[in-house]
């Protein structure tokens, strides 16, 4: 007479015991693979597309006006900025901030207008400013940046 119980339990031995012979068996076949094709890809060295790759290369590095040890040394001598081609700038790019807004607590970095300094902003007042109410004028007035 069978119960429930004895019946999981070989059931379960049943599938560990496939399980493990599976995983081994995937081990041993795959180093076996693994072994044998990556010497036959060694032994017969790279590809035609690799070669073609390769020499097309160096057709465009032997058309340049100046070779490229050259130009590492004229780099390494006088810096970036002396050569017009590489001078970095600065970027208005705001994409890479893009994945930072689903963080929490992200506040988006927003355009600012740019605001002329207090003294500037006084002497562009028109000369009726005198003739308006005292509090009108401050009010006018666009307000400091906060940094």
């Amino acid at each position: 007479m069978s119960n429930g119980k004895s019946d999981l339990f070989v059931f379960l031995g049943a599938a560990f015991a496939v399980l493990f012979g599976l995983f081994a068996l995937q081990k041993w076949y795959g180093s076996y693979i693994d072994i044998r094709f990556s010497q036959e890809l060694q032994e017969g060295g790279p590809s035609e597309a690799v070669l073609n790759a390769r020499r097309a290369d160096e057709e465009q590095a032997a058309k340049r006006k100046l070779p490229l040890d050259q130009a590492i040394t004229r780099l390494a001598q006088r810096g970036r900025d002396s050569f017009s081609a590489i001078t970095p700038t600065p970027s208005q790019d705001l994409s890479a901030v893009a994945g930072w807004i689903h963080r929490p607590g992200f506040k988006p970095v927003t355009a600012h207008p740019v605001r002329a300094p207090h003294a500037v902003a006084q002497i562009a007042q028109p000369a009726s400013a005198d003739a308006q109410a005292p509090g009108a004028a401050e009010a006018a007035a666009p307000a400091q940046p906060s940094h």
